[in-house]
């Protein structure tokens, strides 16, 4: 099998498994739990577009017409309240800040990365689409390296089910902490208020 073919399906792969939408590669994430399990979310950091990397392999560099549409990409996502921030930067590269509050129970999604849902006992998850190994290695061969953290920030009161943090506080309060990236590795943390 000639490389090129083989390059544009493990890209089509990679693309079509993450939805085509941009990917998170080096950034900084939070979640700030409130008491009444509210929360504030906040992202920052660069994000690629999938397709825009897939077809500068294939022509060397990407066209002015496919430039002007990716810089508009940008602005439509300013359109969002929660986005602060959204520059294109050139070669599929995004620059993203992007902050905002969620009530009680409703649910989160994040560059559909990162989650944050509350299930009927109410019992919250927060997690991370895990990076399985041909993900990474497709992603590696397409240039990109998932390079990230993530904190949550846990008020007195919660009930931590589990978690699988690399660091976390000795008390159930207080900041957890994981690194985003390596293969397999899936953050989570479940927690419950108690009345």
């Amino acid at each position: 099998m000639h490389l090129r073919p083989l390059l544009m399906m493990t890209a089509l792969a990679s693309a079509a498994l993450l939805t085509g939408c941009l990917i998170p590669e080096r950034f900084s994430a939070k979640i700030d739990i409130q008491s009444d399990t509210s929360l504030d979310y906040a992202y920052e950091g660069t994000a690629i577009d999938p397709m825009a990397v897939l077809k500068m392999q294939q022509q060397g560099i990407l066209s002015d017409k496919e430039q002007q549409s990716l810089a508009a990409e940008a602005q439509k996502l300013r359109q969002n309240p929660d986005v602060k921030k959204a520059v294109y930067m050139g070669k599929a590269r995004y620059q993203l800040e992007i902050e905002g509050h969620r009530k009680a129970g409703e649910p989160l999604k994040l560059l559909d990365m990162l989650s944050a849902q509350s299930s009927h006992d109410g019992v919250m998850t927060i997690s991370v689409q895990p990076v399985k190994r041909k993900e990474k290695a497709d992603l590696a061969q397409m240039g990109v390296l998932i390079n990230g953290s993530l904190r949550v920030n846990v008020p007195e009161g919660a009930e931590i089910i589990s978690h699988n943090a690399n660091s976390a506080p000795a008390s159930g309060s207080g900041s957890y902490m994981w690194r985003i990236g390596e293969v397999g590795v899936r953050p989570e943390i479940k927690l419950r208020f108690n009345p």
